[in-house]
């Protein structure tokens, strides 16, 4: 808070206190609002604007202020309400369809939200990135890629972008999987900042899930050149080298970052991991152990301490924690087939697969239309559900019957178990059966 705005709040509560008259400039009003807003003091901020309505009666702006604090609020309904109230008489202003196009896609409605941003982009005073970047924002955070798209490109064809919406754009054509735009536009998003870490280290990791360990490296080395003691960069780096299988460099990173966060659940994880695929088990419990300590809302460490304990022959130890991790998180595929693989050691009773698959979450596709079929469902389960417990023989034969009914099937399954490209016995085995 500036000086100015410090001694003109102070004289509002003052004011306030006292149960004085309480008149100011507009412009006075609109920093006191201002101010409780930035702080999330919203029920504060209401309580200004009503005084402040007191004074200046059918204020455009400070309706607006109200409709921001009921969005703010979760009131969509009441927010809704006052926008109507200005058509008449502020019909040409662009926040009005700014606020509708926001509380349409609160509610789901995002074909209406793209009517209203359009309108919104049409009454602007030209394409001012830093008030427009809203309408990408709010439609990025509810996961609407592909319409936070057609605004991004708006800039982009105006020539009016600078690197936040090259970035952006990159950052959803990764979300709809298109990796090779993801790429060009992180790339000409550093075009224009050259030394943005964020924008490097989304880079990397694009090149690492792409399996471009050599290039995932040579971003992560640019943003440790910007900043050489970046954690989150450290930890993409051992990413990186736990993905080539160089673990000693991997453990090497990790423990460079817990010199100096030694609480860092993330980097013990990870450390854990390291250890668990050289086979040291004892410091991957330790690690894995110690991450829980440290974040006990982090499913993966339990993930990993359930698999040691299984390997060990304590397989309600194992029960135990991976019900942890799907406490935490309940629709994770991979812990729930682990389970049931727990399950099945215990019972030593194949006759369980159904009875296990039936308490268990299908598989989540992509795209759920085109994968309506119950019966290719339940094949493709079993199939991964076998994979997990080690029946690869079985697990080939659900597969190929799934392929039988919907030839996506291998798409889908490698997708989900991308190692499984690698097994020689389910290659051979598929090439056996698909001659």
């Amino acid at each position: 808070m500036d000086i100015e705005e410090n001694i003109l709040v102070q004289r509002y509560e003052t004011l306030l206190y006292n149960k004085e008259s309480i008149y100011f400039d507009i412009e006075e009003f609109e920093i006191i609002i201002s101010f409780y807003m930035e702080e999330e003091r919203y029920a504060d901020a209401l309580e200004a604007l009503i005084h402040a309505e007191l004074c200046y009666p059918d204020d455009v702006e400070l309706t607006l202020d109200k409709v921001k604090i009921m969005m703010y609020l979760d009131n969509f309904d009441r927010a809704f309400e006052l926008l109507l109230t200005l058509e008449d008489k502020a019909c040409d202003l662009f926040e009005l369809h700014l606020y509708k196009g926001h509380i349409h896609v609160m509610n789901g409605e995002v074909e209406n939200a793209v009517k209203e941003f359009e309108l919104a982009f049409e009454k602007s005073s030209g394409l001012d990135e830093e008030e427009l970047q809203y309408i990408p924002n709010i439609l990025m955070e509810e996961k609407y890629f592909s319409e936070a798209l057609v605004f991004l490109h708006k800039f982009i064809d105006s020539g009016n972008a600078g690197a936040k919406v090259f970035f952006n754009a990159g950052y959803c054509y990764e979300h709809l999987s298109d990796m090779e735009k993801a790429e060009k536009y992180y790339e000409q998003s550093l075009d224009e900042d050259p030394f943005d870490e964020k924008t490097w280290i989304a880079l990397g990791v694009l090149h690492l899930n792409c399996n471009n360990t050599e290039k995932a490296m040579d971003a992560f080395e640019f943003a440790l050149s910007i900043n050489k003691d970046n954690a989150a960069v450290i930890l993409c780096k051992s990413a990186a080298f736990i993905k080539a299988g160089e673990y000693g460099k991997a453990i090497e990173c990790i423990l460079g970052i817990l010199t100096n966060a030694p609480d860092d659940a993330d980097a013990l994880y990870n450390l854990g991991g390291c250890y668990e695929k050289e086979q040291n088990m004892e410091d991957a419990e330790q690690c894995y152990s110690e991450a829980i300590r440290q974040e006990p809302e982090f499913a993966l460490p339990y993930w990993g301490l359930s698999k040691i304990l299984y390997s060990q022959g304590d397989i309600e130890g194992a029960v135990k924690v991976i019900d942890k991790a799907i406490e935490i998180e309940p629709d994770n595929e991979e812990y729930l087939y682990f389970r049931g693989q727990c399950f099945i050691s215990l019972s030593s009773d194949r006759n369980m697969l159904e009875a296990i698959l039936h308490n268990i979450n299908p598989i989540r596709e992509s795209e759920p239309e085109k994968f309506q079929d119950s019966e290719f469902i339940n094949k493709h389960k079993k199939a991964a559900f076998f994979y997990n417990v080690g029946d690869l023989e079985k697990c080939c034969q659900y597969l190929l019957e799934s392929v039988m009914i919907n030839n996506e099937g291998f798409e889908m399954f490698f997708s989900l178990f991308p190692e499984a490209k690698d097994d020689a016995y389910i290659i051979n085995y598929l090439g056996k059966h698909l001659k």
